[in-house]
């Protein structure tokens, strides 16, 4: 065993940059770093000598900040874990005690009391002029967390020391009066409050939030009320003999849970709040809302007897019985369907307004066939091909009007005779052995290779220089074929990685004929320092590079790029204020920082929501509880009034009115002539919109919509999916297997557009406008370049061949507000585009008119074609009506609403997701509903000790190889996956007081991993159980279902992260015991220790510790996973994929 250290070390092995402390650096040898940067001056000695192919950016910069040296001590009288992460190569055993600049490493400090809770997190020296950052934590005397406190920047101690006085600090540091960092929204209330009920249950009564607005005596807090269902309350739906329907009873008084949350809004009443029933067994059979103090909307949940949700009748049904009969509207119109085959496998599902979908599975219970109504109705199934690790290696469409009964036989039937579920890798063909049912493929869409660069027609050919080898690519997608729809031409994709498994160059061809070559470098802590692209069609070449720069806790401080021999320029420089929040954004600068073309400032409340944005050319102030226009206040982040202007003045206002259920209901600006008044129907439909004085109205059949009559006049007709195939223009719509458009025609014109099988959008031929192709951010116009897409708008393409950049300036949403840019005649900051919006995100008419972007509202695509409708990538919203034409693909996941709906129907506060997402979910330090998106390796420098802890898990469990192969997974899924500060039940609706985590799944796909108790586990044992949850998330992703062999899976995988991280950084492992001290405990133990150490998976060896996990597992001793006998195992598990990375 590696010798473990006493304090905690993050060491990432690899070369970066090297930087100077001093103003002038000399350098006698390369060492492989992609940057070299000094504040003063650089001398290369002689001998020093840069290998060839070694891409390597060497400059000076005054802007450069001098670091100082860590002077860390911390306390001796507290108990704490030192956390130490080195942003520089070189660290050893031997030079540990060395002293280093907080550029060169970072360190964190979490003190605890005797009873191992937290007192205190500081990030030393991390705040943008190296203050300490700290978090502290009180107690009530019931060992409750009763006050909340914001982080707040050290004025005075910079060293890392307990802070004994830390709780006057923080509310000096937000105080109006001596509160120094003026960036920071000051209060006298820098804190929330929690109320809880006097009882052992603890359960929270009131949550408040920091800010006085929002203080437990403000009558804006969330409120939470107990309780049990009463007679003829609840429906009790139950399904009938057939199992094709259900009838509803009542249930019984007291036979339910009941939970009432009341947000910062309410007042009295009813309305505004929401009632959540559970049964027994922790399931939610009701979720009510009340829209006034007499209209409740109501969404049931039917379960079958083994707990699998069947049914979900949303608020637009009130009937007592349904069927699935054609003859019942109701079914087919508004109600979710779920089938499930006798081995709780999803096998149907139903959509309201949509045909069914099917699932065919192998033994291994991975979805071999898939369909829905469209691909149905034209005799085909989309299949999967697995490997022998369980990776999809190919997919594509399989050609039968069979029925799944009947596939599923020929699945099981060929897996039999070839005695395998899976394809091997070969040299010829596709790459692939064609043994495992189906072996007549129609169309492949994607071919995916791993572990090696010998899979055929790999024109980019072998790793060369200091890319990994073919034998250190092991788990490693290595290249992609993926099809051009309609074309059947596949174009491929090959990835290199360096030693620690990080893309440093991928090679493409692109659907114009060309290739497109991206170069990768990484700092030591694996923050992206550069990028080049080298885009090539017809022998001329573009070449793109990018260059990052981040300050000592890897903020991102500036990014500058160059195209092709142009100058470089600054794209953007931010700075931060004292607790890490963006303070401004620079665009536009030279590449000394010099010169920019707009300087924007942010400001936020107590609560970290934006208040304010201020720049030359667009402006902006947002008001929640403080309107100052005439709104209603609105304490739970609504957006009561936004006021804008084309200057730093505020001469443009908008007033906003919600109805009870946080629906935009008005939308007013009497500056600029614009208004938007909605009725919604119980869906959420929307009934009637007033835009400017003119009526529209709808009519619906369930959530489809007819017609529409009025302002604008037409009618629509679907598919058997949901997708409108004529709309209100009169335009005939076709569609591809992803539901996006194929095309359109109408009105004198012919729209055709061309994607991948992955989705993305390629070409776009009009018969009035030519042909537009987008090649990974270049666009084309009739076969030229137009513009470059950059991280701040575009470069456009000038006559002569060169780029002038042109930058957006957009709002809280993302909304493109401005389009500026440098006159190259005149050298003067002139505006070319001023865009403002309708509520719903109408483009009222852009001023000055000359402006031509098109990427606009949410910084989307417009069509000008189908009438302004917006291409959101997964499909296109229609801001005239203010809905999508097509069901959304995560209906699912807003279940009590249409799949239509656009955001909720409150599109000033959100925006329309499109999955591929990790969230966590947190209530901003007093329950606040808020959330932020996890990206491998990302900084969290906010102030939430939930968020903190589950992104450095993540974070931990990115840097172990197989936990990266995990979370490239999760990432890329088009499920959500959501980490929630809830905690843990049971089945009967109990705590779980041990529990660090749990996973809930969706039955759309993805779940959410509860982690409530994320801040009272030691964080690598939160390490160890956010990996196990994770790897539920993608059991369920994968189709893989068998209860007890999926736990035994789990453990297996979370304690390998956990062990491979401790090892991997030198600081050892305490194990704790896999089984009881029983025969089956001593037999299970055995089990998972040879699993975890032994080169490949052994299945007799899992067979052996699934069969031992009920009777032997110390995760087993309730009996919560029962003691019956052994369950069946399969083959295959889905954690041999990750072999031999588990050793």
């Amino acid at each position: 065993m590696k010798r473990p250290l006493l304090s905690t070390i993050l060491t990432l092995l690899t070369l970066s940059t090297v930087s100077a402390q001093n103003t002038d650096l000399i350098l006698t040898s390369y060492s492989g770093q992609s940057q070299i940067k000094a504040q003063g001056s650089i001398t290369l000695k002689p001998g020093f000598h840069i290998p060839s192919g070694s891409t390597v950016r060497i400059y000076t910069s005054s802007s450069l900040q001098t670091h100082p040296v860590l002077q860390t001590q911390p306390s001796g009288n507290q108990n704490y874990i030192l956390t130490r992460t080195f942003r520089k190569a070189g660290v050893t055993l031997a030079n540990l005690s060395q002293s280093r600049t907080v550029e060169e490493e970072n360190q964190s400090i979490q003190y605890f009391d005797g009873l191992g809770r937290p007192l205190q997190s500081i990030q030393v020296m991390a705040s943008p002029t190296h203050k300490d950052i700290v978090q502290h934590t009180e107690y009530d005397g019931f060992g409750r967390e009763s006050k909340k406190y914001l982080p707040y920047a050290t004025s005075g101690s910079m060293d890392g020391s307990y802070k004994p006085t830390a709780g006057v600090d923080v509310m000096n540091f937000y105080s109006p009066t001596v509160g120094w960092d003026a960036a920071v929204k000051k209060t006298g209330y820098p804190y929330a409050e929690t109320q809880f009920e006097n009882s052992p249950l603890n359960r929270v009564q009131a949550q408040g939030s920091p800010g006085e607005s929002w203080q437990l005596s403000s009558g804006h807090t969330v409120r939470t009320d107990y309780g049990t269902n009463e007679t003829n309350d609840v429906k009790l739906w139950q399904l009938n003999a057939a199992e094709n329907g259900a009838t509803a009873t009542y249930y019984q008084p007291g036979r339910l849970y009941k939970t009432t949350i009341k947000d910062e809004n309410w007042s009295s009443g009813k309305s505004g709040t929401v009632e959540e029933y559970k049964d027994f067994d922790g399931r939610v059979v009701l979720k009510r809302v009340w829209e006034t103090e007499s209209k409740k909307l109501e969404t049931h949940y039917v379960y079958d007897d083994f707990g699998d949700l069947r049914y979900v009748i949303p608020p637009a049904v009130s009937v007592n019985t349904f069927s699935e009969d054609p003859a019942d509207p109701n079914y087919d119109a508004y109600i979710y369907g779920y089938k499930y085959d006798g081995r709780r496998r999803l096998t149907e599902k139903k959509i309201p307004g949509k045909g069914k979908e099917e699932l065919v599975y192998n033994n291994n219970d991975q979805v071999v066939l898939s369909r829905d109504a469209n691909r149905r109705a034209a005799g085909e199934w989309l299949f999967s091909k697995y490997d022998a690790f369980g990776r999809v290696i190919m997919t594509g469409i399989y050609t039968s009007t069979e029925s799944a009964v009947t596939l599923t036989a020929q699945i099981n039937s060929n897996g039999q005779t070839i005695g395998r579920l899976w394809e091997n890798p070969t040299t010829t063909d596709q790459g692939y052995t064609n043994a495992v049912f189906p072996t007549n493929i129609a169309y492949y869409h994607t071919i995916h290779y791993y572990d090696r660069y010998d899979f055929p027609e790999n024109s980019f050919g072998a790793p060369t220089g200091n890319q990994a080898s073919g034998a250190r690519v092991k788990t490693l997608l290595t290249g992609t074929k993926t099809t051009t729809l309609g074309t059947g031409t596949m174009l491929l994709t090959t990835h290199y990685y360096d030693l620690e498994g990080r893309v440093i160059q991928s090679k493409s061809q692109n659907h114009i004929g060309g290739t497109d070559i991206t170069d990768n470098s990484y700092s030591f802590t694996g923050e992206l320092e550069s990028s080049t692209r080298r885009h090539t069609v017809n022998g001329q070449t573009t070449t793109i590079t990018t260059t990052n720069e981040y300050d000592h806790v890897g903020r991102l401080v500036n990014s500058r790029q160059q195209l092709n021999s142009q100058p470089e320029v600054t794209l953007l420089a931010n700075s931060y204020n004292e607790i890490g929040q963006l303070r401004t954004k620079t665009v536009g600068a030279d590449q000394q920082g010099n010169n920019p073309v707009n300087t924007t400032d942010y400001r936020y409340n107590e609560r970290g929501w934006m208040t304010s944005t201020t720049s030359p050319h667009f402006s902006q102030q947002l008001s929640y509880q403080d309107p100052v226009k005439g709104a209603a206040a609105q304490w739970n982040g609504n957006i009561s009034e936004q006021q804008w202007g084309q200057t730093t003045t505020l001469n443009q206002h908008f007033v906003y009115s919600y109805d009870k259920l946080n629906r935009l209901t008005n939308g007013s600006s009497p500056t600029s002539g614009m208004s938007e008044l909605l009725n919604y129907d119980d869906m959420g439909n929307i009934t009637q919109l007033t835009r400017d004085g003119s009526g529209i109205s709808y009519t619906y059949t369930g959530n489809r919509l007819n017609t529409v009559s009025g302002g604008i006049n037409g009618s629509y007709s679907y598919d058997e999916n949901g997708n409108a195939k004529t709309d209100r223009m009169g335009m005939n719509l076709s569609y591809n297997h992803l539901n996006i458009p194929r095309q359109v025609t109408g009105g004198g014109n012919t729209i055709t557009y061309l994607y991948d099988a992955a989705g993305n959008k390629l070409r776009k031929t009009a018969s009035t406008s030519g042909q537009r192709d987008y090649a990974g951010g270049i666009e084309y116009q009739n076969g030229v370049i137009e513009l470059i897409h950059t991280a701040e708008g575009v470069a456009y393409r000038n006559a002569n061949g060169t780029y002038s950049y042109r930058y957006n300036l957009t709002d809280h949403l993302g909304n493109v507000r401005a389009t500026i840019y440098r006159n190259p005649n005149t050298n003067a900051v002139e505006v070319l585009q001023r865009d403002d919006y309708y509520p719903f995100g109408l483009q009222k008419s852009p001023n000055p008119v000359y402006g031509n972007n098109k990427y606009l509202y949410n910084g989307k695509e417009k069509q000008e074609e189908l009438g302004g409708q917006l291409d959101y990538g997964a499909r296109f919203y229609d801001p005239v009506i203010g809905r999508w034409n097509v069901v959304d693909p995560l209906a699912e996941k807003y279940i009590s609403i249409s799949p239509y709906v656009y955001a909720a129907n409150n599109s000033i506060k959100f925006i329309d997701p499109n999955g591929k997402e990790i969230w966590i979910y947190y209530q901003d330090e007093n329950g606040d509903d808020q959330k932020i998106q996890y990206s491998a390796g990302m900084d969290y420098q906010g102030r939430n000790q939930f968020v903190a802890s589950i992104v450095m898990a993540l974070n931990r469990m990115n840097t172990v190889q197989m936990g990266e192969k995990l979370l490239e997974s999760i990432i890329s899924s088009d499920n959500f996956f959501n980490f929630k500060n809830e905690l843990p039940r049971d089945r009967k609706g109990n705590l779980i007081d041990q529990a660090e985590a749990a996973f809930k799944r969706n039955e759309s796909g993805g779940g959410d991993i509860l982690a409530g108790n994320a801040l009272k586990s030691n964080e690598y044992r939160l390490l160890e159980n956010v990996s196990h949850e994770l790897f539920h998330g993608y059991q369920y992703e994968n189709g893989q279902n068998n209860r007890v062999s999926n736990e035994v899976e789990a453990y297996l995988f979370g304690r390998s992260i956990y062990q491979n991280y401790m090892m991997n950084n030198d600081m050892g492992f305490s194990s704790m015991p896999w089984g009881t001290s029983t025969v089956a405990g001593k037999i299970y133990e055995e089990s998972m220790s040879g699993l975890m150490y032994a080169p490949s998976f052994d299945v007799n060896m899992f067979k052996k510790a699934v069969d031992n996990f009920r009777g032997g597992s110390t995760a087993n001793q309730d009996g919560k996973y029962g003691y019956g006998a052994p369950v069946p195992v399969t083959q295959n598990p889905l954690i041999k994929s990750f072999y031999p990375l588990i050793k």
